[in-house]
């Protein structure tokens, strides 16, 4: 061995292929700033590669980061040949680096439908790419000649791996009766949907509830019997809940670090989820009427939307490149597992529950509560009281009118500072109201999103 090395670490990626070329290898990745982008957000961003990168229409296969332990070594060989025989000596060896992190690509990519068609009167395909997509500037004349017509879906498949499929003539399989005997207490099926929701759309008539139901009482009390732990844990959240009477649920899992299988439990036995209005997806502890209280406008919840072009992509993630809840998975064959394992990408960063300056969103898209956007301006705004004879109203809350349209324009501004100071990036905001008549189709993803965690 000539040097040891073995402190230095580095990370792995299996290129699936045979590396010919490493620039071109590196171009397939999305080159060095994507991969360094990658590595330094490995919970969020995902590492995906192309095989023909100037291609819009090849599907992206994507890496998933594991644990490894391994060692590259460099070695020297000297070969000679001799009465037609090679022969190999090894003159030195090496250690490069330790290697702890490794990217695999274990994803399906023959999922594709290029441009391609065929040429009269041979087999062979042609492509049809520069006729497509505009390489510079045309005429008008190409609007009256007929266009190719190549329309890709936008999915192939809901997995991005080979599942294990069960052709069968019954629609649905037969389930098992279950009986109150305390033996089938660990071996109970998946709860029918038709289960009661702590959701309440806001309106400003109808009373809110003043206690939990009746079905997450017992199941609490169930989880109990086979995860004493949870007890201490919904003290915990209950001791939040005495301190403030409304929280979202990455702010409780901020601050109590209790994970999300306990949390879908605790929550409806403490509060109920509001699912409209200017307290809009968070939990609202029981018997508090924020309709009633003007100091309730502390904890509305504010969307905010980051719209860019250029230079805000390197400190803001977006949703190409974000890594989800892993729908594109194969599930777990071990559908029962006990609440005290470990789950993954649990940790909420202090960005996606709190905007302080210098602190940029974790995502283009952050629900915040007015009282956690940490600005002078937000602070002065809030600390107005409503003038006498004011009323809740459905949309707005307790703030006044373009209440939440200045917020947002303060928050624009401190953000466009920090990346102009810190990046030195030629950055171009578009600011994009947040309203429910033209944000349902961005907004109904996080939104659903919660509830299914809620629920």
């Amino acid at each position: 061995m000539e040097t040891d090395n073995s402190n230095r670490e580095l990370v792995c990626i299996q290129f699936p292929g045979i590396v010919k070329n490493n620039e071109k290898a590196l171009r397939c990745l999305g080159g060095i700033k994507n991969i360094s982008q990658v590595y330094s957000h490995p919970t969020k961003k995902r590492l995906g590669l192309c095989f023909q990168p100037d291609n819009p229409y090849v599907k992206k296969i994507y890496a998933d980061e594991k644990p490894t332990a391994g060692v590259v070594i460099k070695v020297r060989v000297k070969k000679t040949i001799e009465n037609n025989e090679v022969k190999r000596e090894v003159m030195s060896t090496a250690i490069v680096g330790r290697v702890s992190k490794i990217f695999k690509f274990e994803s399906m990519c023959d999922f594709q439908y290029l441009p391609v068609e065929e040429k009269p009167g041979s087999s062979q395909g042609q492509c049809v790419l520069e006729k497509l997509l505009p390489t510079g500037l045309e005429d008008t004349g190409f609007m009256s000649e007929p266009s190719q017509l190549f329309i890709v879906p936008s999915h192939f498949t809901r997995s991005d791996k080979p599942v294990g499929y069960m052709y069968t003539d019954k629609r649905y399989q037969e389930k098992k009766a279950i009986t109150d005997n305390e033996d089938n207490l660990h071996y109970r099926l998946r709860l029918e949907r038709g289960m009661p929701t702590a959701g309440v759309p806001f309106n400003l008539i109808d009373n809110l509830p003043t206690e939990p139901q009746e079905f997450y009482v017992k199941q609490k009390i169930e989880r109990l019997s086979t995860y004493p732990a949870l007890q201490n844990e919904y003290d915990l959240v209950q001791k939040l809940f005495d301190e403030r009477p409304i929280w979202s649920m990455n702010l409780v899992k901020y601050h109590s670090k209790v994970r999300t299988p306990s949390l879908k439990i605790i929550l409806p036995c403490l509060a109920f989820y509001m699912k409209s209005g200017p307290w809009k997806m968070l939990w609202v502890k029981y018997g508090y009427d924020p309709r009633k209280d003007p100091a309730a406008r502390m904890y509305q919840s504010l969307d905010f939307r980051v719209r860019h072009t250029v230079g805000i992509h390197s400190v803001v993630l977006t949703r190409e490149h974000a890594q989800y809840k892993r729908a594109d998975r194969v599930r777990s064959k071990h559908k029962h597992r006990n609440i005290s394992d470990t789950s993954a990408n649990e940790e909420i960063t202090e960005a996606t529950v709190y905007f302080r300056p210098g602190v940029p969103p974790s995502q283009r898209q952050v629900y915040y509560q007015l009282c956690d956007i940490k600005l002078p301006e937000v602070e002065e705004l809030l600390a107005k009281e409503p003038p006498p004879g004011y009323l809740c109203h459905p949309k707005r809350g307790w703030l006044p009118p373009k209440g939440e349209e200045t917020c947002r324009d303060h928050m624009f501004e401190y953000l466009k500072q920090m990346v102009i100071s810190n990046y030195s990036a030629d950055v171009k905001f578009e600011q994009g109201s947040s309203d429910e008549d033209n944000s349902e189709d961005e907004g109904s993803s996080a939104i659903g999103t919660e509830v299914d965690e809620a629920q």
